[in-house]
């Protein structure tokens, strides 16, 4: 019998060649690692990749013992390469995280309001609550440079403090003249309107950020003409839209501070 009419052989070879073309495609996921690309979902990618592979080398059988030996080896190489960059930057990114953690606890303290006070004059509270969006608007910003436990503590605190500053707004309001009360009212009404509205942009801006670097992850590995073409066209769509939500929130920004220095007097 010849090798190729054996069975076990050609089901061997077929897994064998199964196998490597994963670890080829999550060779191209390194890409992005090595050269430092500013793919937000690098790692995960690779590492969903990586754990697709691990599976296929319990469930693919039969395979040669000298070529599961060596695809083992490739693949353990690139995982220890992806392990050991993630773990440097890691360490950057704690380092960067903390500069950001005590840049934004800052503006929190300067939005704390005093503990003993009664109610506020409105020029202090805009002035505070400015702080306060200033504190909201960088956790935003820079959320993706910063670990969880430094997130966390930047959330809880704005949210405490925002509802102290609701409590504090409610009793200037008693105090206010009626028509001065509906003007405050209306202006204060459309500035958390359009707070809300930068939130969902924000978030927005940063989903089509997320899918237009899978989309680049995607097309440097590209061979297929065809479907690379058709990922440019989604690409060029994708950039339209990021253009477009970003004039929008250059639009909400102008908006929230004319309501701000309205409110401020």
């Amino acid at each position: 019998m010849k090798p190729d009419d054996d069975p076990w052989l050609k089901n061997a070879h077929k897994n064998a060649e199964h196998l490597d073309r994963e670890i080829k495609n999550l060779s191209s996921l390194m890409r992005p690692i090595r050269e430092n690309h500013r793919v937000i979902t690098k790692y995960q990618d690779f590492w969903n990749q990586a754990k697709l592979i691990a599976a296929l080398f319990k469930e693919l059988k039969p395979i040669a013992r000298s070529d599961r030996d060596l695809l083992w080896k490739q693949f353990n190489a690139l995982c220890g390469e992806a392990k050991e960059k993630q773990k440097y930057e890691y360490g950057i990114l704690e380092s960067l995280s903390q500069e950001h953690f005590d840049e934004i606890m800052k503006l929190v303290e300067l939005a704390r309001l005093p503990p003993a006070a009664s109610a506020q004059e409105i020029h202090e509270l805009v002035v505070r609550g400015q702080a306060l969006k200033s504190a909201g608007n960088l956790l935003g910003k820079f959320k993706l440079e910063m670990i969880a436990k430094h997130k966390k503590t930047c959330f809880d605190h704005i949210q405490k403090i925002r509802k102290t500053h609701d409590m504090a707004w409610g009793s200037v309001k008693e105090g206010m003249p009626r028509q001065q009360l509906e003007t405050e009212s209306c202006v204060r009404k459309n500035l958390m309107t359009n707070y809300e509205r930068y939130r969902k942009a924000a978030s927005a801006l940063e989903n089509f950020q997320i899918g237009r670097g899978h989309i680049r992850t995607f097309l440097a590995s590209c061979e297929d003409p065809e479907k690379g073409a058709q990922v440019t066209a989604q690409l060029a769509e994708t950039e339209a839209r990021i253009k477009d939500i970003e004039e929008g929130i250059r639009k909400l920004e102008k908006w929230i501070a004319e309501d701000e220095r309205t409110l401020s007097g």
